[in-house]
């Protein structure tokens, strides 16, 4: 019955866990648009501001465009998530469509806290082991004395045999914390550093970075807007899916 079982299932497990996920780019749907190292930069030039985007990549569930912001007013504009607008549809050869949804920016101050929420839990987390791991290790030693004498080789070999077993599993949970912390503190620094964070941008500076929207996966139009200080910059681009 093994066998047989072994014999549907495994042949199941290895077409559906083996399929390649799909490849999407983004490719403008304007004709000014400035080529440079294989990314289309896209102008938008308004009265007092000005818009330059181009599409870096799909990464995982999220579009990672770059965005440059110049402010030629003679006021302050606020830059921040909900300047960054997106909207996505399903667009068929006779021109009707179907709209998949819409929204704003991913908001990297929200993204920067819960990664924040993240490392305590994993550092209270690994307290709590240690706390644990030093209660287990009193008892184990307080055991061992009042037993001295009365336990044959066997097991003391085996008592041996689990001290280095948890000794073990206390390192391998160690290593993981500190891959896990690193790794959250990498993703803070990326988050912190190169997105394009609330800025309150003066008259005639400029602003640049990453801004990270969400992947919508049945569209083949995704339209972006960058508003800023009431001018509204638009960009339209056509996804394409590539199935390996």
């Amino acid at each position: 019955m093994r066998y047989l079982i072994l014999s549907v299932f495994v042949p199941i497990l290895f077409i559906t866990g083996c399929a390649p996920e799909p490849v999407f780019r983004l490719e403008s749907q304007q004709d000014d648009v400035l080529n440079y190292r294989g990314m289309e930069y896209l102008h938008s030039e308004g009265e007092n501001s000005s818009v330059t985007m181009a599409y870096y990549r799909h990464m995982g569930q999220q579009i990672v465009m770059d965005v440059e912001i110049v402010n030629y007013s003679d006021s302050i504009v606020q830059i921040d998530t909900p300047n960054f607008k997106y909207s996505a549809k399903h667009e068929y050869s006779d021109g009707s469509y179907d709209p998949l949804g819409g929204g704003t920016a991913y908001d990297p101050e929200q993204i920067i806290l819960n990664l924040d929420l993240a490392s305590s839990r994993a550092e209270a987390s690994e307290r709590t082991s240690r706390v644990l791991d030093g209660l287990s290790t009193t008892a184990s030693i307080a055991s061992d004395i009042a037993n001295a004498g009365n336990q044959t080789t066997e097991e003391i070999i085996q008592r041996e045999n689990e001290r280095t077993r948890s000794a073990l599993e206390r390192m391998e949970r160690r290593d993981q914390f500190y891959a896990r912390v690193s790794s959250l503190n990498e993703q803070r620094a990326y988050w912190e550093t190169e997105v394009l964070r609330k800025t309150d941008l003066y008259p005639e500076e400029a602003i640049a970075g990453e801004v990270r929207f969400p992947v919508v996966e049945d569209a083949n139009v995704v339209e972006f807007s960058v508003i800023v200080g009431g001018e509204e910059h638009h960009f339209v681009y056509r996804q394409k899916k590539f199935k390996p």
